[in-house]
């Protein structure tokens, strides 16, 4: 496990969605599907902090190849959601991200809602192509570290 106790990186990792009437089923939680945008949402928010501005999305872009989640506990409207994001593998052309959502759970602490995993390819959207994870991604998450950091929720 990666430990990352400064708040800057802790800013990094953590994502709060804001969670839409819309993105509640008939049983008053959270749709399964949305799990995915929320995701979504923390990967751009994860990149847009670690990358800045040096990020050409067209020829730099990703493509999702493999979504993987176990859900843990259902999301009731009006919760308070993190979801904590952070790359676990980098390869060549690809790399797996990895999440965890928490429920701030006022009497019982935080509850883990899901975990989950993605495998995104580097992808030049002008060329239609993949390519190499461009050394921009590279050097940054090497830097921070790759695996699961130490989240607000571990003990000890």
């Amino acid at each position: 496990m990666t430990q990352h106790p400064s708040p800057e990186l802790e800013s990094l990792h953590r994502y709060r969605p804001a969670l839409r009437f819309s993105d509640i089923d008939a049983m008053g939680i959270v749709n399964n599907a949305v799990f995915f945008t929320y995701f979504e949402e923390s990967r751009v928010h994860f990149f847009s902090e670690l990358i800045r501005n040096q990020w050409d999305w067209n020829s730099a872009g990703v493509v999702v190849a493999r979504h993987e989640i176990s859900y843990r506990h259902p999301i009731k409207y009006h919760s308070q959601v993190e979801i904590f994001t952070w790359a676990d593998r980098l390869g060549g052309k690809s790399l797996d991200m990895a999440y965890e959502v928490w429920i701030a759970d006022e009497g019982r602490g935080a509850l883990l809602a899901a975990e989950a995993r993605s495998t995104l390819v580097a992808y030049n959207h002008l060329s239609g192509k993949s390519c190499a994870v461009p050394q921009e991604w590279v050097q940054p998450l090497q830097a921070i570290g790759l695996g699961r950091p130490r989240l607000p929720h571990d003990a000890g």
